[in-house]
């Protein structure tokens, strides 16, 4: 098991975990850091993971490659990753991580070769496994899921999901749309109270009647634009989830008009390493009327 090598593209916040959850399970892990932030190469190097320079030399040595993606960029990099395949004829396992609706899955499945890759459709679900001490599930499906099950237990709880492209794509859907989507309507309902000169009120009602309400806000409301320029093309992939589902997809658009809100704050450009811990929730609704007065 210990001679497999993993690809990662790319070892953000997510993906350095999973690179560090591999390595100390005795997997080679590897990848490319070409035009990637000074951040992102510092929590991949802190990781141990090896940068093999080019996205070639990531399909060239990998028996399977994990793309941890922001949504909106994984189809062009399922692309890159098959005409290199192709050139290459490299005989390869793809699995597509990326927070996407069950069609953009389809899509990226058609986009890549079939004579050469075995692709998998995946959804990760928690936080990375170094925080979740190996807990994190990642859920697949597709018609040969077995290459991605060398990682059960070893950094993910694989769960199978069938055969059916996609079907690991809605289950991220879903679940997400409950948890960042409320994370969203929080912070639109703190903003719009703050807007109107009602937070002192509104935060009193809340700790009266809905304590545990108050508690998720405080924590979360704040942090959001840490995270929101990606979340907001996840809210689109969930929205357009929901429309062919048949079901009304208005509620994760407006959730993408408040990441996009979020992503205008100043918060935004501190990341989770440089984060202010104690700014209070007063002061980050500060920050997003201010971006909305702006907006």
């Amino acid at each position: 098991m210990s001679n497999k090598t993993i690809g990662i593209l790319m070892p953000g916040d997510m993906g350095h975990g999973c690179g560090k959850a591999f390595i100390q399970n005795n997997f080679r892990v590897i990848t490319s850091l070409n035009g990637r932030s000074d951040r992102t190469k510092n929590l991949s190097n802190n990781a141990g993971i090896e940068d093999v320079k080019t996205i070639e030399n990531v399909v060239n040595f990998s028996d399977v490659i994990l793309s941890i993606l922001p949504p909106e960029v994984a189809l062009k990099q399922a692309s890159i990753v098959n005409r290199i395949i192709l050139e290459k004829k490299k005989h390869i396992t793809y699995v597509d991580c990326n927070a996407v609706s069950p069609k953009t899955a389809e899509k990226i499945n058609n986009t890549i070769s079939s004579k050469y890759c075995n692709f998998i459709d995946a959804g990760i679900i928690g936080f990375n496994p170094v925080v979740e001490k190996g807990q994190t599930r990642l859920y697949v499906s597709g018609l040969n899921t077995e290459p991605v099950k060398i990682l059960h237990n070893k950094g993910f709880v694989i769960k199978d999901l069938g055969k059916k492209v996609g079907k690991a794509s809605a289950m991220k859907m879903v679940y997400a749309s409950a948890t960042k989507g409320t994370f969203a309507l929080h912070a639109a309902v703190l903003t719009t109270a703050h807007k109107l000169g009602l937070s002192s009120e509104y935060f009193d009602e809340l700790k009266y009647s809905k304590p545990d309400i108050l508690s998720a806000m405080e924590r979360m409301v704040p942090r959001i634009p840490l995270d929101a320029a990606r979340w907001e093309g996840e809210m689109h992939e969930i929205a357009n989830t929901f429309s062919d589902a048949g079901v009304t997809p208005k509620f994760h658009q407006g959730s993408a008009d408040i990441m996009s809100l979020a992503n205008k704050t100043p918060i935004a450009n501190e990341t989770r390493e440089t984060v202010n811990q104690n700014r209070s929730l007063r002061e980050a609704l500060d920050m997003y009327v201010e971006a909305l007065n702006h907006k």
